[in-house]
Formats: structure tokens, sequence, C-alpha cells
């Protein structure tokens, strides 16, 4: 696995991860557009192979659109341990949660707010994060 190329994006986010750094919020799998938005992103395309081992212990958010063909790229995701996989289609306003990929893929449906929070300003999702700091839990 160590062979394959990083998607565009990700050497950066590897090279701070063997520093022990992470980044500040999930980080953003760009599939079908380029995101406006302060988190780390990365630039895949669905149909190629990937090196996702930096991305274990992250969240990751996956944005792809009506026509994206999603390949393997959620299964080599999740296979190198991301803390939560999410997808959100950005054309429709919907998303998932990826629970697992293996035997088949199982998804739990995202609750619009959350959804248009992403494709929005992202202030739910930072409210969160801070009332998660302030009890002590892990918001990354």
């Amino acid at each position: 696995m160590n062979h394959l190329p990083y998607a565009r994006g990700a050497f950066t986010i590897a090279q701070a991860r063997a520093k022990g750094m992470r980044p500040a919020g999930p980080v953003i799998v760009a599939l079908n557009e380029e995101p406006d938005c302060d988190n780390a992103i990365v630039y895949a395309n669905p149909d190629e192979a990937y090196r996702w081992d930096w991305v274990k212990g992250l969240n990751v958010v996956v944005l792809m659109g009506k026509e994206t063909r999603l390949g393997s790229i959620l299964s080599d995701i999740e296979a190198r341990e991301p803390t939560q996989l999410d997808v959100i289609d950005t054309d429709r306003g919907i998303g998932w949660m990826v629970l697992f990929t293996k035997p088949k893929l199982r998804t739990l449906t995202l609750p619009k707010h959350q959804v248009m929070d992403w494709l929005g300003d992202g202030e739910w999702h930072k409210q969160l994060n801070e009332a998660k700091a302030g009890h002590g839990l892990v918001t990354t």
C-alpha cells in the first residue's frame, strides 16, 4: 500500500502527521469540485488508488456529486481506520455516515441540518466542537 501515490494535498498532511500534528478539523476529500472551506482539502479521482494511511484517527468527509462513481475509495479510506467517515453529495444536499464498507456498504443518513452546515458556513460543527472541547472530548 505504501507504494501508491498520495492524492493531491495529502502529502502535506502526511508530513505533518509524521511530526505528531493533525488537522484542526475533518479532512475534506473532494471528488467533484473545489470546496470553499477552511478545512484541510485533498483532491482525489475515485477511479485511482491512493495511499490513505495518513487518515488513521482523523475525521474524513468525502464530497461527491450526483454523477460521481465512488469505486473503491470509501473502502480504501475505511481500511486505514479514520475516526469517522462521512459522504456528502453536494449536488443533492444529502449525506451519510459510513458505518462500514465490508462485506457491503452500510450507511446512516445524516440529518439535513448537518449536511447543510457542511455545504454552508460550518457554524453548527464549530459550536459542536467547542462544546466537546469544553468537556475534554477530542474534536478532530
